[in-house]
């Protein structure tokens, strides 16, 4: 089966849960006909983010089966996160077993390249083995670590001088390229105070991302969540179906901030559009 174009209509909605407007979204959608693993997508994100685990799980047994209708390959791996932090905290280890079991299954009886049938497996094993309890999997994240000793302010001032020398340090543009730098291998106190004194200016995902979780390993919740929600403001989709930004469940540092409420803000958030 091949990708499924996505019409104007359904745009549309999509571009209004996008917008944080999830009541009035839903009611459109349910008026469409057809696209059901994309429509199933979209319930699947908005009860993850509603912590209706029970529905979003469903969804996704219903949708991801069908992921060679969408481009994005970032679709699957994001949900699969979702999926099993959802089974592990309600419970249900054996269920998304079974799940994983036959998806795989399904997709090595289909005529695929050895490369995509190479995919599948890697990424289900390592959940597999999540479900038992196995931490420190290649797919996950690593934990960040303070930094006391790292590189010093005028070493990524000479970084910046060398390869970008058009930038300042005291630039928005200097800034965005050197975070990528300083908050993994500079001193954490240093860089932060960086970050925050350009971070409303800042459009990359990944920067905010990584301060919100150098914040929460301060113990500075409410600037983690601050960034994290300049990274919400910020994010945009791969695909149209892709109304809230899933990829949040892939850093296992940061469950401890997605409480139900925090997650309803984001979902109601206006969010960037394609």
């Amino acid at each position: 089966m091949s990708i499924v174009k996505i019409p104007k209509k359904l745009r549309d909605i999509l571009d209004t849960l996008r917008s944080g407007q999830i009541e009035i979204g839903l009611q459109q959608l349910a008026h469409i006909k057809g696209f059901e693993p994309q429509k199933a997508i979209v319930y699947a994100e908005i009860s993850y983010f509603n912590s209706n685990d029970e529905n979003a799980m469903a969804n996704d047994e219903n949708a991801l089966p069908f992921d060679e209708q969408w481009y994005a390959g970032n679709i699957l791996c994001e949900h699969f996160f979702a999926y099993s932090h959802a089974a592990i905290r309600g419970g249900q280890i054996s269920r998304a077993a079974t799940f994983y079991d036959n998806f795989l299954t399904e997709k090595e009886k289909l005529n695929l390249p050895e490369h995509r049938i190479q995919f599948y497996r890697h990424q289900i094993n390592n959940h597999l083995a999540k479900l038992n309890g196995e931490k420190d999997l290649i797919i996950d994240n690593k934990p960040l670590q303070l930094v006391k000793e790292g590189k010093s302010v005028d070493e990524f001032r000479a970084q910046l001088k060398q390869y970008r020398p058009k930038l300042t340090f005291e630039s928005e543009q200097g800034a965005e390229y050197l975070l990528q730098f300083m908050l993994e291998t500079g001193n954490t106190e240093e860089s932060l105070a960086y970050y925050e004194k350009f971070a409303d200016k800042i459009v990359s995902e990944t920067i905010h991302i990584q301060a919100a979780r150098i914040f929460h390993v301060t113990g500075q919740i409410d600037q983690a969540q601050q960034a994290l929600m300049r990274f919400v403001k910020n994010w945009y989709p791969v695909e149209y179906i892709q109304i809230a930004p899933m990829i949040l469940f892939s850093y296992e540092d940061l469950y401890a901030l997605l409480t139900t409420a925090w997650k309803q803000e984001i979902l109601h958030t206006p969010k960037g559009k394609p």
